[in-house]
């Protein structure tokens, strides 16, 4: 399946995997999933509705594209997991049959944001839970002065919790964001906060582990922190082990380098004859 710049292909690495990935183990992670039937709108070339659907008792997955149904429905095979052709605003299943809906980086690629809010509602059942993510235009466009011509129509932070707000009588709201850094986050569980978790490559999770432990001491029983997690940033952007690797391949496939290989190939020789007499 081709990579378009926007869908997230597996195998792909960098910003695009971290973020993708992290969303779907965010839903794994944070609610319970069994027993329950799932559905992943936008669900591209399937990876998140297959990872999904190994925690959900069913898992569909829509897409509005034919190529991106047929490439999952081939590549992802399992009982309790399908992949059906629709959109967002016209999803072609019945009435309040998913206990959760999950739809990730949807919402800006068109401008029905009513119409879809409508469908979700109609295919969940009382109580269903949404999952839904979208870019903050003004961390995302306005302030990078960047534009991607893949989206519609993106939603300020205050759009976005209106149009939440205006479909479900509950709603809890999350930041998302890559970056390399430090954390430091509360180091214990209660009703209202949850220490940290760790989701690694092959979804398995762990509790944050520190290398250093801080402490906070008083004798004022009143005293409240006013942070449960700080981070500190020092990088907007990251480098995986995948960058380095084609930087790597980039560097070598230069001509001034394969001109500096031969012209260097000599003396490695001399060198290395030069050992051999020592």
């Amino acid at each position: 399946m081709q990579a378009t710049g926007e869908r997230f292909i597996p195998g792909e690495s960098g910003i695009i995997e971290l973020e993708h990935l992290n969303r779907y183990y965010f839903v794994i992670n944070q609610i319970d999933l069994w027993g329950k039937t799932v559905l992943d709108i936008a669900s591209g070339e399937g990876y998140g509705s297959h990872l999904l659907s190994q925690h959900a008792k069913e898992t569909v997955g829509v897409d509005i594209s034919n190529e991106a149904i047929e490439h999952a429905n081939n590549k992802y095979k399992s009982n309790n997991l399908k992949y059906v052709q629709g959109n967002a605003t016209a999803i072609p299943l019945p009435n309040n049959t998913f206990d959760i809906v999950v739809s990730f980086e949807t919402i800006e690629h068109h401008d029905k944001h009513k119409e879809m809010m409508l469908e979700i509602k109609r295919v969940l059942k009382n109580n269903g839970i949404l999952i839904i993510s979208s870019p903050d235009k003004y961390y995302y466009s306005d302030l990078p002065n960047y534009q991607n011509k893949f989206h519609v129509k993106e939603l300020y932070y205050e759009e976005f919790r209106d149009l939440i707000k205006n479909h479900f009588s509950r709603s809890i709201f999350y930041a998302q964001r890559t970056f390399v850094g430090s954390i430091i986050a509360l180091d214990e569980d209660s009703l209202n906060y949850k220490t940290p978790l760790i989701i690694d490559k092959k979804g398995n999770s762990s509790r944050l582990n520190p290398i250093y432990n801080i402490a906070i001491g008083t004798d004022d029983l009143n005293f409240t922190p006013k942070n449960q997690i700080i981070c500190y940033r020092e990088f907007e952007q990251i480098i995986t082990d995948n960058d380095l690797i084609e930087t790597e391949r980039s560097v070598r496939n230069t001509n001034a380098f394969k001109l500096g290989k031969i012209l260097i190939s000599p003396l490695s020789y001399i060198k290395h004859k030069l050992s051999l007499i020592r």
